[in-house]
């Protein structure tokens, strides 16, 4: 087997990038460049990738002035040549061997077809010698021994022919491939950038170039991992780095910014408003309903969380910046990196809740603060409990200091029951004038586990968004100690269960809507 030339690894030295600023849809690279201040010195910025943009090249220097910025486009044929033109003459010299070694693997078969034909005539000969007086036994082991001879030496001759050939063979599509690979490469184009500096003095001057390139992102996820004793949640941060510029980033510092560029740059356009009306035939009113998730802003105070590490977050008005603790090694033929950002301690209070309505079953709900120093962006998050991994769910976007929740999975030992005690309507006011909805509803729970417990029960009531159609709770009917979130018509119970304790909560409710509305939605 021959070792190929390494050229390849000597083409990637000029590629210096000293830091990059990863956007979710693009990246901000910075190379460096350091060049003797004597004349009027000259920069090179050698295989810049085609994915960067000639317009946002960028170049600056604390140690010189920087005159000018030449960037030019060209092929990588003149760097690939030595090594295409190596590998051509060698798979051309293994190709007229594998002629050669086809023309000797022929020959082999023919001569083995030989000794088969010798074998054949010679058993021919001493079955019709069996029958005469005086056989010549000396002439059968001769002739025997000659098509043996012809045969053996044909299935050596075969057997190192064919051998050869399979390792030829593998050579030669390991140089095709390798071939392949660099004709392809040097056919991509590349840029040379030339900086054109004036020192004030004499020594060393340190030039960077920035630019833009595509094909360049991150996302964020999380891991989740509950401390119930502690009280608390220790959740790390992960980026997904990929990119496919072609350029690796091998030991650079690396920044996360949740900016997209062109969605900042770009301001909205205000369109022309205009009324106009026509005129259609009085209809119905009819009363639907109408489910909704609401979303309220929350201040959850100034706790702040134990981050580990040395992160670093820099505020850029509507968009946050994350510096990686540590020098990160991308590559740049798309493969996905996972770089831990933080791990931030957060308090948190357990809690056991449940919302029959949508899911006859008791979670595990941590509440918390996001005490990080950056705001928690939209991704997925793992959940782990001392068990282990329990399942995932999506985190969404949360403010430094917001409030949120994570679930820790179910609780078999906990039970819970929804059951529709009534639903009815009935006519009521002067002359039928309005229809009234009763609503009622009975929750049991049980717990099962070996120390009481506290379950948070939820359900909600209807909110009215009309003038003429009311929602009332009924006091008499629905069991006390709960709370009523107006907003939303949430009603939550936080009861105590007793180990092996059944108990029952009712809700009870009453919509009443004018006749005049259709009322089949409600």
């Amino acid at each position: 087997m021959h070792t190929l030339p390494l050229m390849m690894l000597a083409l990637a030295a000029p590629a210096k990038v000293s830091s990059v600023v990863v956007y979710p849809d693009r990246a901000l690279v910075t190379r460096v460049e350091t060049v003797a201040c004597t004349g009027r010195p000259l920069a090179v910025f050698e295989s810049v990738p085609p994915a960067a943009d000639p317009a946002s090249f960028r170049a600056r220097s604390e140690d010189a002035t920087v005159e000018s910025l030449v960037a030019e486009e060209r092929t990588r044929q003149a760097e690939f040549s030595p090594e295409l033109e190596a590998l051509r003459k060698k798979r051309e010299t293994l190709e007229r061997e594998m002629v050669e070694l086809g023309d000797a693997r022929a020959r082999a078969q023919s001569l083995q077809q030989l000794g088969e034909s010798l074998t054949e005539v010679t058993v021919k000969r001493v079955a019709r010698e069996l029958t005469e007086p005086k056989p010549d036994a000396r002439a059968w082991t001769q002739a025997f021994d000659t098509a043996l001879d012809a045969r053996l030496r044909a299935a050596s001759e075969l057997s190192s022919r064919v051998a050869r050939m399979r390792e030829v063979q593998r050579e030669l599509d390991s140089l095709r491939s390798r071939e392949s690979f660099l004709s392809a490469s040097a056919a991509r184009m590349e840029r040379r950038v030339e900086v054109r500096l004036a020192c004030p003095s004499e020594g060393r001057a340190r030039v960077e170039l920035q630019y833009v390139v595509g094909g360049a992102g991150w996302t964020p996820s999380y891991e989740a991992r509950a401390d119930e004793a502690a009280g608390q949640v220790e959740l790390s941060s992960f980026a997904t780095v990929s990119q496919s510029t072609g350029e690796d980033w091998s030991g650079v510092r690396l920044a996360l910014s949740t900016a997209r560029p062109r969605d900042n740059a770009t301001p909205p356009e205000l369109r022309p408003l205009t009324l106009k009306a026509w005129e259609r035939r009085p209809e119905k009113k009819v009363l639907v309903r109408r489910d909704e998730v609401q979303q309220h802003a929350q201040a959850g105070g100034q706790t702040p969380g134990e981050t580990d590490g040395a992160l670093q977050a820099a505020s850029q008005g509507i968009s946050v910046q994350l510096l990686v603790p540590e020098l990160a090694q991308v590559p740049g033929e798309g493969s996905a990196v996972r770089l831990r950002v933080a791990r931030t301690k957060l308090k948190s209070s357990f809690v056991w809740r449940t919302v029959p309505k949508l899911h006859p079953v008791v979670f595990r709900v941590a509440r918390l603060v996001n005490g990080a120093p950056f705001p928690l962006l939209p991704g997925p998050v793992d959940m782990f409990r001392a068990s282990g991994f329990i399942g995932r769910q999506h985190l969404e976007q949360v403010p430094q200091g917001g409030a949120f929740q994570l679930t820790f999975g179910l609780e078999e030992s906990l039970r819970v029951e929804r059951v529709v005690v009534q639903e009815i309507a009935r006519d009521e006011g002067l002359f039928g004038g309005r229809r009234r909805f009763h609503y009622a509803y009975r929750f049991k729970l049980a717990n099962y586990r070996q120390r009481p417990e506290v379950v948070e029960v939820a359900e909600h009531i209807p909110v009215s968004e009309l003038d003429d159609v009311t929602v009332e709770l009924d006091a008499k009917k629905t069991s006390s100690g709960h709370t009523v979130e107006a907003m939303d018509g949430i009603v939550t119970w936080k009861l105590t269960l007793d180990p092996s304790e059944q108990r029952s909560v009712d809700l009870a409710f009453h919509v009443d809507v004018p006749s005049s509305y259709d009322m089949q939605g409600l």
